[in-house]
């Protein structure tokens, strides 16, 4: 979707005010609930909580602004992908593919996104290995995997960017013969807290600062695949 510079600004606004509201609001209940959670579990699934109610917070915005977006971020779970295997002269269905958020707009699918609280390269890598699946799937299905986006939206870095990169460029080179499209398919990450993540300094003891260049990045990205 183009949109003019003025009109995309002012999307882009309401995001930030919004989102920084939401994040607030999150981070004050997610340390209030580390000072008497009983385990590392329950902090670490509502500091995910967290991150899915910030992308949630996003796209409400953007329905909210453009009326005809009509995004719909589901759990993967309720929309998994299949893809068969000949092996050993068998065909095995491998049919549980899917990560944490699969998008929609008007019910057509546009974009795949694994949400973390921070990304280190294990991490980065398993999405990966997740979104190869997706890939081989919609191959399978007859839709062309570079149709859509890969995407990461993690709240800090916690690997080495050269490593990140790396695992990107695999990724694509694992990936080109899937699609007809020359530029292949690509993954993107979005960090939307600034800085690198400190293990000293989690997010349910630190407020970390928002990087408002990034959401308006991510919005714009996402605007433009509508």
């Amino acid at each position: 979707m183009n949109l003019p510079q003025s009109e995309l600004d002012r999307i882009t606004g309401k995001v930030i005010t919004n989102i920084h509201k939401c994040y607030d609001r999150e981070q004050a209940q997610l340390a209030s609930l580390a000072e008497t959670a009983q385990t590392e579990g329950v902090i670490r699934d509502a500091a995910g909580n967290l991150v899915e109610s910030l992308l949630q917070n996003i796209f409400d915005t953007i329905n909210t602004e453009i009326p005809g977006a009509n995004i719909e971020s589901i759990v993967g779970g309720r929309d998994r992908l299949s893809k068969t295997i000949h092996y050993k002269g068998r065909d095995v269905e491998f049919n549980q593919i899917q990560v944490d958020r699969h998008i929609f707009s008007n019910k057509k699918r546009i974009a795949f996104i694994e949400n973390k609280t921070y990304l280190d390269s294990c991490y980065y890598d398993r999405a990966l290995a997740d979104f190869r699946k997706i890939a081989q799937s919609l191959k399978q299905h007859g839709t062309d995997p570079a149709d859509v986006k890969y995407i990461v939206f993690a709240g800090q870095n916690a690997a080495k960017d050269k490593t990140l990169f790396v695992y990107e460029a695999d990724f694509w080179d694992d990936t080109k013969h899937l699609t007809s499209d020359p530029n292949g398919i690509e993954s993107k990450i979005f960090f939307f807290l600034k800085n690198k993540r400190s293990s000293a300094k989690p997010l349910y003891k630190v407020k970390h600062e928002l990087d408002d260049d990034v959401i308006k990045k991510f919005v714009s990205f996402i605007i433009e695949i509508l």
